[in-house]
C-alpha cells in the first residue's frame, strides 16, 4: 500500500513515517526506482505500534531505534505503558488539585471586590434527603468524587421508582475532616438499605444564590459567612447547597456556566 495509506491505517503522519524511515526506524517494504514512491504492507503495523509506544512512553526516537529489535515482549511493553499510564494520572491528578487551589485563592481575592448578591434569611422546613456520604479533607476541597456520588444516588433512586426533588450537598465537620453528604429532596417514607437518610430540621437560614462556576462558590460561602457575623447572627448546624439548576440540557455538562445554587447556612438569630 501507498505511504498515505499506511499513514492513515498506523494513525500517523506521512511526515513522521518519513522521519522514522531516515532513523533507519521503520524502512518501506519496496520504493519504486524511478518515481520514489514508497509502498508498505500490513505486516509492518506492530513494529510501527511499538515505535509510537515507546514514544508514549517519554522514550527518545535514538533510544527506540536501540530497543526496538531487542525482542521486547508484549508483556513488558504492556508492563511499561501500564507504569507510564499510572504516572501520568497521578501527574494529572496533581495539576487538578493545583489547579483548584488556583481557582479556589483567585475567586477570594477577586470576592473582595466584587459586589456579592443580596444575602436573604429565610425560614427552611423540615425535609428528608436519601443520599451518600463522602469525608473530604481540608478547603479547596477535591470534589472529583462528588459529581459521581450524586449520580449514583440518582441512579439508585430511579431504580426503585422513586421521585425526588432537587439535589443537596449537605456538609459538616467531622473533626477529621469535612463531611459531604450528595442526595436528592424527598417526601418518600421509603428506606433503600445503600443509601443514608437525613432528616433535617426545619431552622432559620442566612442564604445566597450562586450563579456559575462551583470553583469559584467558596468566594459566595465566605461572603455569606462574614454576612452572618456582621449582622451578629451565629453559625450554627450543618451547611447546605441546594442545586436548582446544574446546566445538565447543555451540550458539555463540563461547562458550569449555567449553574445555580442556593447557598443555606442555618444561624441563630
Amino acid at each position: 500500500m501507498r505511504i498515505g495509506e499506511f499513514a492513515q491505517l498506523g494513525q500517523v503522519s506521512v511526515r513522521m513515517l518519513r522521519h522514522y524511515e531516515s532513523m533507519g526506524l521503520l524502512a518501506p517494504d519496496s520504493v519504486e526506482p524511478f518515481s520514489g514512491h514508497r509502498s508498505y504492507t500490513v505486516a509492518q503495523l506492530p513494529r510501527l505500534n511499538r515505535i509510537m509506544a515507546l514514544n508514549a512512553l517519554g522514550i527518545s526516537l535514538r533510544k527506540i531505534a536501540e530497543l526496538i529489535d531487542a525482542d521486547l515482549s508484549t508483556t513488558e511493553l504492556t508492563g511499561m505503558l501500564n507504569l507510564r499510564r499510572h504516572q501520568l494520572r497521578a501527574e494529572q491528578s496533581a495539576a487538578a488539585a493545583k489547579l483548584a487551589e488556583v481557582e479556589f485563592r483567585l475567586a477570594l481575592i477577586e470576592g473582595t471586590a466584587m459586589n456579592h448578591p443580596d444575602c436573604i434569611i429565610k425560614e427552611l422546613p423540615a425535609e428528608r434527603v436519601l443520599g451518600q456520604t463522602v469525608v473530604l479533607g481540608e478547603p479547596p476541597f477535591d470534589t472529583s468524587e462528588i459529581g459521581p456520588l450524586f449520580g449514583s444516588v440518582a441512579d439508585r433512586l430511579a431504580e426503585a421508582g422513586i421521585r425526588h426533588a432537587a439535589g443537596v450537598g449537605i456538609y459538616s465537620d467531622a473533626g477529621h475532616g469535612t463531611e459531604v453528604t450528595c442526595g436528592y429532596r424527598t417526601e418518600t417514607a421509603q428506606d433503600l438499605a445503600d443509601l443514608q437518610v437525613t432528616e433535617l430540621e426545619a431552622c432559620t437560614a442566612a442564604t445566597l444564590i450562586h450563579e456559575g462556576s462551583m470553583s469559584r462558590i467558596g468566594a459566595g460561602w465566605q461572603h455569606l459567612s462574614k454576612w452572618c457575623i456582621s449582622q451578629g447572627y451565629s453559625l450554627t448546624g450543618p451547611c447546605r447547597e441546594v442545586y436548582l439548576e446544574t446546566g445538565h440540557d447543555t451540550a458539555d455538562e463540563s461547562d458550569q456556566a449555567g449553574w445555580i445554587v442556593e447557598l443555606q447556612q442555618p444561624i441563630i438569630v
